[in-house]
């Protein structure tokens, strides 16, 4: 891989040469380097996406993070506790100085104002001026959003949460906007520790546990993730990049060089026109473009469903068994809404490792006061099964609520579908990732509004809910799973 030369300045000071008035200024290019950077517990490297390998620059450091590039000058600045660091190619670390910070910072990126922009999280959120080491707080910012990094796409920064949430940050009018569920991700909840942006308005992340997604769609309310290279995991690390270079090479602009918004300083119109002119379709081949593990894999396409139907519940007196299926005939009452199921060796499978909420619901009860107890396994890893209840109708997720196995079936999820139909997060608790075939087992008890989610007898949590009632039903995500028992039985309400 070739060396990254970070600015003709930076080697003008390396070697001790005064800039002169006569000397001509670095153009765009010498000060604004294509390359994915990132900080990896104190170490400087550069992502090679061609080797999915990191290229380490320099020594390592004590750590330092909430690191940006500077497009005025070429140098990379972040922070350690309050002090404002500056980086060289070589990853050499000079203190500038401290500054009036709440410590801890550890997202980071330089605005169109010129100021290294560092927060926790969204929460605690300072522009600092590199020079003068001012630093102003945004008091509009007060909150975590859960966000790890942030990237600046012409003049407003974006970052994606462990969740999937993509948020916006507007540092004019200090608003964080909640940009909706990314579709696309595999799993949930892993820290997106960094960000990036290049030429052509393009937002790319990195999710800790390996995987780098552009995404598309982040100004729309309707973001996609595309997996277009995959790097080795991490766990304390910042990303860093210039927003005015070309991604480097290896790595595709899937959606093409006319930005997805405007560029909003003459730099950016600049470098936006030329990425254009020099632009060439990318020739890459992700797998499956993260949305699956085989190579009959399609992507799955994310639609709008229709809205929540009212519903009409059962009543009961006393606790009475509606379902006890164990499966050992057919699937009747079952109604499939989406992936590949049948009944074979006393199982309900579900046998498509492609897509995303493949469902079967259980069309013969609708109820809102009612225990719900499902034991499933996946004949291979990872097992991401999971139950739905709330389900208003056979043609529609909108509004139901969702609990399952994700992130290779190390965590139990619970979320929410909008209105739309899309995933919204809600909570999620690390579990023990299943072993192939083992079985596992989910307890949903839910009284109206409130439900409370039991996983292997352990109480996990009690949420509430604004769409109480409806069919309950079996889902899977990326994975084969065997729905071995189903028991429903409404309760007094």
């Amino acid at each position: 891989m070739k060396r990254i030369v970070l600015t003709l300045s930076l080697a003008a000071s390396s070697l001790g040469v005064a800039a002169t008035s006569q000397a001509a200024a670095p153009s765009l290019a010498e000060r604004c380097p294509s390359g994915l950077f990132q900080v990896i517990a104190g170490q400087l490297a550069e992502f090679d996406v061609g080797s999915s390998t990191y290229l380490p620059m320099g020594a390592d450091q004590s750590n330092y993070n909430a690191m940006g590039l500077n497009p005025a000058d070429g140098f990379l600045y972040a922070v350690r506790g309050d002090a404002l660091l500056r980086i060289d190619d070589n990853g050499t670390v000079v203190t500038l100085g401290t500054v009036d910070i709440v410590p801890g910072s550890y997202t980071g990126d330089f605005g169109d104002d010129g100021r290294l922009h560092v927060s926790r999280g969204g929460n605690d959120w300072y522009a600092i001026d590199v020079t003068t080491l001012e630093a102003t707080r945004l008091n509009g910012f007060s909150q975590n959003y859960g966000v790890a990094d942030i990237a600046n796409v012409s003049g407003t920064f974006y970052g994606v949460s462990g969740g999937g949430t993509l948020w916006s940050f507007d540092v004019t009018t200090e608003t964080a906007t909640n940009r909706g569920t990314v579709a696309g991700i595999s799993g949930a909840n892993k820290a997106f520790g960094a960000a990036w942006t290049t030429a052509g308005a393009n937002l790319y992340v990195g999710r800790n546990s390996g995987q780098i997604y552009q995404i598309t769609g982040f100004s729309t309310g309707n973001p996609v993730a595309t997996q277009i290279a995959t790097s080795p995991s991490t766990n304390s690390n910042d990303g860093a990049s210039c927003p005015y270079a070309p991604p480097p090479p290896g790595l595709p602009d899937v959606d093409g060089p006319i930005p997805e918004v405007a560029p909003s300083t003459e730099d950016g119109l600049a470098a936006a026109a030329e990425y254009e002119l020099t632009f060439e379709a990318p020739q890459f081949a992700a797998p499956d473009a993260g949305l699956g593990e085989g190579a009959a894999c399609a992507a799955t396409i994310s639609e709008d469903q229709r809205p929540r139907d009212a519903v009409a519940t059962t009543q009961v007196t006393t606790r009475t068994v509606l379902v006890d299926d164990t499966f050992d005939g057919d699937a009747a009452g079952w109604n499939v809404m989406a992936g590949s199921w049948l009944v074979e060796n006393g199982s309900y499978r579900q046998l498509n490792d492609c897509e995303y909420d493949l469902m079967s619901v259980l069309t013969t009860h609708v109820v809102d006061h009612f225990d719900l107890q499902v034991t499933f396994s996946s004949p291979t890893v990872p097992n991401h099964g999971g139950v739905v209840f709330n389900v208003s109708s056979t043609d529609s997720r909108s509004g139901a609520i969702v609990v399952d196995l994700a992130d290779d079936g190390e965590t139990l999820r619970w979320g929410r579908y909008d209105e739309l139909g899309y995933y919204q997060n809600i909570g999620w608790d690390f579990i023990p990732a299943p072993a192939a075939g083992q079985p596992v087992t989910l307890k949903i008890e839910s009284r109206g509004d409130q439900y409370t989610i039991i996983y292997q007898g352990n109480t996990v949590v009690t949420e509430t809910t604004a769409n109480p009632g409806g069919m309950v039903g079996l889902i899977s995500t990326l994975s084969q799973v065997d729905f071995h028992d189903v028991e429903l039985a409404a309760v007094p309400s």
